[in-house]
């Protein structure tokens, strides 16, 4: 992904707009189809992609309405693989929580009608009718399957692996190649692999529970570099494939914290085409740990408008920071917010109005980069 041909982006999701809410809920308590919410969900995506090119954006994604998680849903497509539900109290609150499990062998059925693949046929096809406008298909990544599996839950083993990890990955790997393929073949050159397990490892809590569940911090980040490698290996070199990472988005909420000195190496030495990176406040420090990435041909994405913070940022201000990100890692820069605006349905704590004017912002910031 050269610089030319990215200069501003979004992550992906949007705000749920209030007929899908009405929809899903519906659906939930068995008053309505599954057609008639796909149905609600075609006419409310349809209605985002003209707003996302009417503001001026060049690359446009169906904004995860379709999706309850970020991940989930999308790791759900891969046989081997399931999630467990619970509850768990956040901020004050108690939350429906959902964990993922490897289950058997991982693998990716070709032969099966994916409910993404089908997402995205739609989502493509609204952007025939436009000139000049990309479609991004966003997807989570393999090391969540690892984060889940074996460090929130706490397992030791799997179903059908046992204790051999590496040969899971391998797996995990390949079911990722066959995916990426699928996507390829349905018309699908943009894709973006969302993996926010890099923050969980710079985050000193995490780390603890980590090594007191028998494992290193450098152990864990080797099995990240190894199966995100892997999963890119063969992709058609005419699909860009880039990565975001922000240090947790859950209702607007950060879950991690600490700075990115410690994985930036092993991030960057994966060959993603473009890497959106969170920068909205001083919890994310300076710039200086992507410097690895100066005179390369990949493209930094500094994510310097913030998506959970409701006040809007001055022009002056992205600029400013966007310059001094440019003075370490070089021209190959590009703009973003510093994640979606809605990583699960309920959405960020901010209103549409406000998440509209931020996309705006993004926009007027073009002159600069």
């Amino acid at each position: 992904m050269i610089k030319d041909t990215l200069t501003y982006d979004i992550v992906g999701s949007f705000l749920r707009p209030a007929e899908i809410k009405e929809a899903r809920k519906a659906y939930k308590d068995g008053k309505i189809t599954k057609e008639e919410l796909t149905q609600a969900e075609d006419l409310a995506i349809a209605s985002l992609v003209e707003k996302e090119v009417a503001h001026g954006l060049k690359y446009v994604t169906d904004g995860e309405f379709r999706r309850r998680w970020w991940h989930l849903d999308w790791l759900k497509e891969f046989d081997g693989f399931d999630t467990i539900h619970f509850t768990k109290e956040i901020n004050g609150t108690s939350n429906e929580i959902e964990l993922g499990t490897v289950t058997g062998k991982f693998f990716y059925d070709k032969n099966k009608a994916h409910p993404e693949l089908c997402a995205w046929d739609y989502l493509h096809s609204l952007t025939q009718k436009y000139d000049g406008i990309t479609a991004k298909k966003c997807i989570s990544g393999p090391n969540m399957i690892l984060i889940d599996h074996f460090l929130q839950l706490g397992n030791k083993e799997t179903p059908y692996y046992g204790t051999d990890i590496h040969a899971l990955i391998d797996d995990i790997a390949k079911a990722y190649q066959d995916a990426i393929l699928d996507f390829y073949n349905h018309g699908c050159r943009y894709l973006q692999i969302d993996d926010t397990s890099w923050t969980y490892m710079i985050d000193d809590d995490f780390v603890k529970k980590v090594e007191a569940l028998g494992y290193t911090k450098e152990q864990v980040l080797n099995w990240f570099v190894t199966v995100s490698t892997k999963a890119l290996e063969n992709h058609p070199k005419d699909m860009k494939i880039a990565t975001h990472f922000c240090k947790g988005n859950f209702k607007g909420n950060p879950l991690f914290h600490g700075f990115y000195d410690t994985i930036a190496k092993s991030v960057a030495s994966i060959p993603y085409d473009g890497y959106f990176v969170e920068y909205d406040d001083a919890r994310s420090g300076s710039f200086e740990p992507w410097k690895i990435l100066k005179g390369s041909d990949r493209t930094f994405v500094v994510g310097l408008i913030s998506t959970k913070n409701p006040r809007l940022e001055t022009k002056e201000e992205i600029k400013e920071r966007f310059l001094d990100a440019k003075e370490v890692i070089g021209d190959n820069l590009a703009l973003s917010p510093q994640c979606g605006f809605a990583s699960v349905e309920e959405g960020n704590c901010i209103d549409e109005e406000t998440q509209w004017r931020k996309i705006d912002l993004l926009i007027s910031c073009k002159d600069f980069i």
